[in-house]
């Protein structure tokens, strides 16, 4: 519910943005556009729960989400793939029990992971980069 919520922002904060600034980048060091910032949430999020809580295979090259451009048709596609393949496998996660991914010496950050942890940490990173979404809009509109 609250990934789906917040999804719908970001793809808001897409449309308003248009073809024309979705792969523009304000003037600020090291930003990234908003088609790199939806392109990485999406392989974060795919990470954490198809690899790490799902254990399937990843096929993710981080450093490319990272140069990833093209239209605000295609985030819509990103975005809505992503929370139907979610949707599908809601079952699956729910029964999730450990997590059977990357070795535990592979997961970043020091704590207790669990399948709980992990989903969490994937609404944080949904969260956080929505945060850096709107700021970024607002600073390629001109409204801020």
């Amino acid at each position: 519910m609250f990934c789906r919520r917040s999804f719908s922002r970001v793809l808001a904060a897409i449309d308003e943005l248009g073809d024309d600034l979705v792969n523009e980048t304000p003037g600020l060091i090291e930003a990234n556009s908003p088609f790199v910032i939806v392109t990485h949430t999406v392989g974060a999020c795919e990470w954490w729960v198809g690899h790490v809580i799902l254990g399937e295979p990843s096929n993710r090259v981080r450093d490319d989400e990272f140069a990833a451009s093209g239209s605000v048709d295609d985030l819509h596609r990103i975005v809505g793939d992503w929370l139907a393949s979610l949707k599908q496998r809601k079952s699956r996660i729910a029964q999730a029990t450990e997590l059977v991914g990357s070795p535990r010496t592979q997961l970043p950050l020091e704590g207790e992971w669990t399948v709980g942890a992990v989903l969490l940490h994937v609404y944080e990173e949904l969260a956080q980069h929505l945060g850096h979404l709107e700021i970024t809009a607002d600073l390629l509109t001109g409204k801020r």
